[in-house]
């Protein structure tokens, strides 16, 4: 089975999400319940290795959004999404690929000097337009979570990963 690299989108959607952590985990709000939202739309160029055997240059637009709310117990909720699409192009063959990919923050609870808690599931599609090859279509589905405690330590990086070619 070939892997899907795509470590730049998994640094970035950790490095958002950390990001994230960091302002939310400081984030005071008024007294009002309100949710606080941020929502974004951004470009982006990522390299893949599908299941093709060749690397893929994608490019495309993402879409984030999220929302943070305080419950009476002064406890952050938070969702957090990305959705992508995008085009891409062969670098050997110069054949063309859609991409498709949904990350989706499960749950952050952020307690002012507190553990915080970040799980994602992240799924990615890449399909060989065109093709008459078996097998090269590439699909990933990803589980990370980190646990970073009150002292800014990381306790827990986990990660599952598994890709299939069809």
């Amino acid at each position: 089975m070939k892997q899907l690299r795509s470590l730049n989108g998994v640094v970035r959607s950790f490095t958002t999400a950390l990001m994230l952590v960091t302002f939310f985990g400081s984030f005071q709000p008024m007294a009002v319940r309100a949710a606080t939202e941020y929502n974004e739309t951004i470009p982006f160029i990522d390299d893949y290795d599908g299941c093709s055997g060749e690397r893929v240059t994608v490019t495309g637009i993402q879409h984030v959004a999220g929302h943070v709310t305080k419950d009476a117990r002064g406890r952050f909720h938070y969702v957090f999404t990305r959705n992508t699409k995008g085009t891409g192009i062969g670098q050997s063959t110069g054949d063309r690929y859609l991409m498709t990919d949904t990350v989706a923050q499960l749950n952050l609870y952020v307690l002012p000097g507190g553990t915080q808690t970040l799980s994602q599931v992240y799924n990615t599609v890449l399909i060989h337009q065109g093709e008459t090859t078996p097998g090269d279509d590439t699909i990933i589905h990803f589980l990370s979570k980190i646990t970073i405690a009150a002292n800014g330590d990381v306790t827990t990086a986990l990660e599952v990963q598994n890709v299939d070619c069809r």
